[in-house]
């Protein structure tokens, strides 16, 4: 018995070691600087935002005519850190691209070999966005209608005074306060939280996490969702699913109808 006991400590021991090993390298950076930009987006109708490796932060702000950036590049290379940048391009189509040199796929397991940017956007709060992101966490605050496409990542949404739209392939999402349409496009993994929305929620394709939508002024529809759970609350429209594969749906306070598939 005590020779088991050493046993699991030691194993015990050797993957924490591995897990603070591995941490201590994701958070190390090498190579840095940061980058800050403006771009004058006054006579805009929308901004494109290209993002790609690193955390992606936009926030509006009532009465601007500018967008703000602020970036901080991190690299294991000097020579990716000086070919790293963000080019910006005026326009009635405005743009914003991060540019980043190809880092062998990005980080391993003890980060030999990374590059990556983290952005921070102020951007004018009536302004319609579309955001293309490759990876990392993605949070929208105070913003006008949105558009976004991601592959990897938690994507929030708060306040968003318009219609949004989102692709994602894996992380959660969550949009809280939305005046206007909320539609996710598709979503292969990751939970799917929606709440706040005047206008009508709809749920595309969802391959697998749960879904939870609440307090919406209009309708409620997943056309298809493949596996993980469904809870609809107080909605003052129809809720309907039109296919779903596994996992329980369950609803309340709907004023209008509800119509499920049957489980067989």
């Amino acid at each position: 018995m005590a020779y088991s006991i050493r046993f699991w400590a030691i194993i015990l021991a050797a993957l924490l070691l591995i897990q603070f090993s591995t941490k201590a390298s994701a958070e190390s950076c090498k190579f840095e600087k940061t980058i800050d930009k403006t771009l004058d987006v006054s006579n805009s109708e929308l901004l494109a935002i290209s993002a790609r490796a690193g955390e992606l932060d936009i926030v509006g702000v009532p009465g601007a005519g500018q967008a703000v950036i602020h970036g901080r590049v991190c690299a294991s290379k000097q020579s990716w850190l000086e070919q790293s940048e963000v080019i910006t391009t005026p326009g009635k189509q405005a743009e914003i691209v991060v540019d980043l040199p190809d880092a062998d796929g990005g980080w391993t397991s003890f980060g030999s070999n990374y590059v990556w940017m983290d952005l921070r956007i102020e951007v004018p709060d009536k302004l319609a966005l579309d955001v293309q992101d490759s990876s990392g966490d993605m949070s929208l605050k105070n913003i006008a209608a949105v558009q976004i496409k991601d592959s990897s990542g938690e994507i929030e949404v708060q306040n968003a005074r318009g219609p949004v739209s989102i692709s994602d392939s894996s992380g959660d999402i969550e949009v809280n306060e939305s005046d206007g349409d909320v539609t996710i496009e598709s979503d292969s993994s990751g939970d799917i939280d929606v709440t706040g929305v005047n206008g009508t929620v709809l749920v595309k394709s969802d391959s697998s996490g749960d879904i939870e939508v609440s307090d919406v002024s209009n309708d409620v529809v997943v056309e298809r969702d493949s596996s993980g759970d469904i809870s609809v609350n107080d909605v003052d429209g129809d809720f309907r699913v039109l296919k779903d594969g596994s996992g329980g749906i369950r609803s309340r306070n709907v004023k209008g109808e509800v119509d499920i598939p049957e489980k067989d």
